[in-house]
């Protein structure tokens, strides 16, 4: 069904189409002897019908903020009030040193040169100065901070009159020579003395062979022992009558002799033992003496080459610094202070600050805001259910131009108002770039509430009202190539009565004795 305020609207279509057809067709007929009309028609077309709600919205600018100072000093420059700065655009300048609005959403937090770290700041950089048209051709933007960026750098400041880097400073020059003295001092330090690995692995080598030669006499002592163990094992087996052995040598009458045997050689075995009981550890004067002459020397060895090869690491360390030090002196710097980084281009607000004023690091200057925009509509609490998250609406921009966006918010909070109980729905950002740039300007807002799919429609104006009720068409029954004939109403037409059902954007689903294609008569 028709809402109450689309019937109005489509009596009044109606009313106006039939007016203008009737006192058209009298004041042809009064100048036509003939009494003939001149008629045009449309196709009745088949497809699918929008039914659309209109609401009334306002147009917002987004991420309105203030525009702070990276430089001290005095403000040189500021562009107008209201005016649209686009990448690569100057924001303002603090003694005449400008900066940049370049492309980014990473803020610029560090210098930048040859000797940076790679991050994605530096690929944000890059990105920035090949869309302005500083690459070369067939340059891929990275994370790294290269020869290349360097130049493309040093391209952008000199078109924006920003001091470059031509030569070393004298300040980079005493710290390039005082890193070349560190390094020739542990050069000769090395070559003075220094002890190699095969050096140390010798020591060892004679160390071992004192400790050796301190410990040989113990020698029978230590197979004494083992031996007593071995013949105690073999002992206890031969003793044991469940062994199958034990079982056989008693069976050959051999047992007792084996056995025999056994205890007598344990007991050379104690007495051999006892004889060499003390030697273990009966390393005399010479031997102790020597065993501590090859452990010095060792030890010394061992030092004198780790202390080599914490100098050869201290010395390739100084050469990696004194390389980064001349990278630096005659590469390009990226300073945070020549540039600032936002995803969209900004609008000019007010003023904080004035050309002549004293600004700080921080110190505000100008609002700003994004040349992005959003809308918001109150929508009828009862119509709540019609709306979705995600989905296409249609705006009509003050410029009368109609742009599609998506819905992005739904409070959930009804607001109580005179006019009745209503909820905010906010509209996705709008692509500043096709449209004007307004804020808190009147808009439409076109929501689809109904669709039908695969239907009969003409334009509205082609609906008849019937005076015992309801509404007919006029089909023409001539030439159905024919867009504009001459001849009377109801002569070479047919009246065929239609119910309506939806109705959008001046077009009107018919539903009747029709079909697509047939042509029907409106009034020119």
């Amino acid at each position: 069904m028709l809402s109450r305020k689309n019937l109005i609207l489509l009596l009044i279509l109606i009313f106006t189409g039939v007016s203008f057809y009737y006192f058209g067709s009298q004041n042809t007929t009064s100048q036509d002897s003939e009494k003939t009309l001149e008629l045009t028609t449309v196709k009745i077309s088949k497809g699918d019908l929008s039914k659309k709600e209109e609401y009334s919205g306002t147009l917002s600018q987004v991420d309105k903020s203030i525009l702070n100072s990276s430089i001290t000093g005095v403000v040189t420059y500021l562009p107008e009030e209201g005016a649209i700065i686009n990448f690569g655009q100057v924001l303002y300048a603090v003694d005449n040193k400008p900066v940049i609005l370049l492309q980014g959403s990473i803020p610029f937090y560090r210098t930048l040169d040859l000797n940076s770290d790679d991050g994605p700041d530096i690929k944000q950089i890059e990105e920035a100065l090949v869309d302005l048209g500083y690459s070369e051709d067939g340059f891929t933007p990275d994370e790294n901070f290269d020869e290349t960026t360097s130049q493309m750098l040093n391209n952008l400041y000199i078109d924006y009159g920003i001091e470059t880097k031509s030569e070393i400073t004298p300040t980079e020059q005493v710290a390039i020579n005082a890193k070349k003295e560190e390094i020739e001092a542990i050069e000769e330090t090395i070559a003075s003395g220094g002890v190699t690995l095969a050096q140390v692995n010798d020591k060892k080598k004679k160390l071992d062979e004192a400790n050796e030669a301190a410990t040989e006499e113990n020698a029978a002592w230590k197979a004494a022992d083992a031996s007593i163990e071995a013949s105690e094992q073999s002992l206890s087996l031969l003793r044991d009558e469940t062994n199958p052995e034990t079982k056989e040598k008693k069976a050959a009458g051999t047992l007792d002799a084996e056995i025999e045997d056994l205890e007598q050689s344990i007991e050379k075995q104690k007495r051999i033992k006892a004889l060499e009981e003390g030697k273990e550890s009966g390393v005399d004067a010479t031997e102790a003496l020597a065993i501590e002459t090859a452990q010095k020397a060792y030890d010394d060895a061992l030092e004198a080459y780790n202390e080599g090869v914490d100098e050869k690491a201290e010395l390739e360390k100084a050469k990696e610094e004194l390389q980064d030090l001349e990278l630096a002196a005659k590469s390009e710097t990226f300073s945070p202070t020549n540039a600032y980084a936002s995803d969209t281009e900004l609008i000019v607000g007010t003023y904080i600050n004035k050309v002549g004023g004293a600004i700080t690091i921080n110190g505000q200057i100008y609002n700003t805001s994004s040349t992005g925009v959003e809308v918001f509509f109150w929508l009828p609490a009862a119509d709540q259910d019609t709306v979705t998250l995600g989905e296409e609406v249609e705006v009509e921009l003050p410029t009368d131009e109609r742009v599609n966006t998506v819905i992005k918010f739904i409070d959930q909070v009804v607001t109580e108002t005179q006019a009745g109980n209503f909820i905010q729905v906010k509209l996705d950002v709008l692509n500043s770039a096709e449209i004007e740039v307004y804020d808190q300007a009147p808009v439409k807002v076109f929501v689809v509430t109904e669709v039908s799919e695969d239907v009969l429609y003409v334009p509205v104006n082609a609906l008849l009202a019937l005076a015992e009720g309801g509404y007919a068409v006029e089909i023409y029954n001539g030439d159905p190539e024919s867009q504009i004939f001459k001849g009377e109403s109801g002569i070479e037409t047919t009246y065929v009565g239609v119910e309506i059902g939806v109705f959008t954007d001046g077009f009107v689903e018919i539903i009747g004795n029709i079909k697509e294609g047939q042509l029907v008569v409106v009034p020119r």
